[in-house]
């Protein structure tokens, strides 16, 4: 939570002057890292009110509260960058057609700024990055910012050194296609958790295959397993028993070998008799 303010106010504080810099030097490079850098700011601000939901207490018609909403927050940031890049894309093909004169002078001194700006809120993010989908969404936005602020310091200092204004649309380009490839994993990973997807370190199959190894465990079957939200993994499975007075300890021998082995904590198993229609389960 703190890092998220750390970061929405540096960036809060540095967009205008990038936008006014962009306008007075004429650079896309510059107002596309600039317009980067104002939805960065609205992605952490939309990643931040996210935390706040996913943080209260559950209710009657959210029994497991809004932690979801985090997943929801990472989505609709992978979308705006992916809106972002596509429309930076079209305005560099039309300085391409058209070059315009720029003040390499002045886009290089915002864009170095912009770069360090950057650089603080990437720092600020990078640890929290690794367990958080939510967080990893708005570190991305920085990263791909980052990259933005790159290039425009590189377009500027070509055009300063060498007066090639074509630098500016195509650096332009190359910015666009960063934030594309940092969006589409991000798009792909909130996408699958939000279709209740088997978690990447899961392994459905083994995990069954270890339950019907169990002495007294008959089959296994409507076995489903998935993430709530990042790192919340849920696990749901009936298994047949030959002898239902041995149900108790084999429901304690899977759960103590699913929190163990694979840090599954909430797990829900149905102990039932075989002639109750389980069916082993085949990947």
């Amino acid at each position: 939570m703190r890092a998220f303010w750390k970061t929405g106010n540096a960036l809060a504080l540095f967009w205008p002057l990038e936008i006014a810099g962009g306008i007075l030097s004429n650079s896309l490079a510059l107002l596309s890292d600039a317009g980067h850098m104002v939805m960065d700011t609205a992605a952490i601000s939309l990643s931040l009110f996210a935390v706040h939901l996913s943080m209260r207490p559950p209710s009657e018609k959210n029994s497991y509260s809004l932690v979801r909403i985090e997943i929801v927050a990472a989505f609709l940031n992978g979308i705006t960058l992916v809106g972002l890049a596509l429309y930076i894309f079209y305005e560099a093909v039309q300085r391409i057609e058209q070059p315009p004169e720029i003040k390499a002078g002045m886009m290089l001194t915002v864009a170095i700024a912009g770069m360090l700006a950057n650089m603080v809120g990437a720092y600020i993010l990078w640890g929290a990055s690794h367990d958080n989908m939510n967080v990893k969404g708005a570190y991305l936005h920085i990263l791909g910012d980052l990259a933005g602020s790159l290039g425009a310091v590189i377009g500027g200092a070509v055009i300063l050194l060498t007066g090639w204004t074509m630098a500016d649309p195509i650096i332009s380009i190359l910015i666009a296609l960063l934030i594309i490839r940092s969006s589409v994993s991000l798009l792909k990973d909130s996408v699958h958790v939000l279709m209740e997807g088997t978690p990447p370190h899961i392994d459905s199959a083994e995990i069954i295959g270890r339950i019907n190894s169990m002495d007294g465990v008959q089959a296994v079957h409507d076995f489903h397993v998935w993430s709530l939200t990042t790192g919340v993994v849920l696990l749901t499975a009936h298994v047949g028993v030959r002898d239902r007075g041995d149900a108790i300890p084999i429901l304690e021998n899977i759960t103590a070998m699913l929190g163990k082995d694979y840090g599954l904590r909430h797990v829900t198993i149905q102990v039932e008799d075989p002639d109750s229609g389980c069916c082993k389960v085949d990947f």
